[in-house]
């Protein structure tokens, strides 16, 4: 069925029109394939297998089951084997103060674990020496866990319990080795 359209409104001439309909004459209507057209993935912010190997680096020094140190006392004392033991003393006494403070107040074991490895992490990495961690009092589970946390990982030089205006017995002032 043709539709017969006024050549006129078109502006177009009877010739062209009649050169179209030659030209047209034999072709084959395409057949819908159905394949719906390819969409291009959007651009990931931030791989999360990337972030995820990132953390296991940070923690593979910790380990839950490794209890190689017991307090003795109200005050946590200890200096890594072969290092000045007259560290930790200074520390007591507040010569060193620390540049960064991590507070674990409110964390679970397994997140403040991530975040003393992140601490870590970013004191190797801006080169600084000494930091606070605060663990707090509460039931003493974080107060248990992080030094023996901490006496596992190569760059903690020696630590002691805070002095008073950093936390006294709910913190502990670390110091570090810096590597240039």
């Amino acid at each position: 069925m043709q539709k017969k359209v006024n050549l006129a409104s078109t502006g177009i001439s009877a010739e062209e029109s009649q050169l179209f309909r030659e030209s047209i004459t034999g072709a084959k209507p395409i057949a819908q394939d159905k394949i719906p057209p390819v969409v291009a993935p959007r651009k990931l912010k931030r791989r999360t297998d990337v972030l995820a190997k990132a953390l296991d680096d940070n923690l593979f020094y910790f380990s839950d089951e490794f209890e190689g140190y017991i307090a003795e006392g109200v005050s946590l004392s200890w200096t890594k084997s072969g290092d000045d033991p007259h560290l930790t003393g200074r520390l007591r006494r507040g010569e060193f103060q620390p540049q960064v403070i991590l507070d674990l107040h409110g964390m679970t074991t397994r997140e403040a674990k991530a975040e003393l490895a992140g601490l870590l992490a970013y004191c190797a990495k801006q080169h600084i020496n000494c930091a606070c961690v605060v663990h707090g009092k509460g039931l003493g589970i974080l107060a248990k866990k992080v030094p023996n946390w901490l006496i596992q990982h190569p760059n903690v030089r020696a630590f002691h319990t805070a002095p008073k205006t950093w936390g006294k017995h709910g913190a502990l002032l670390l110091l570090l080795s810096v590597e240039d």
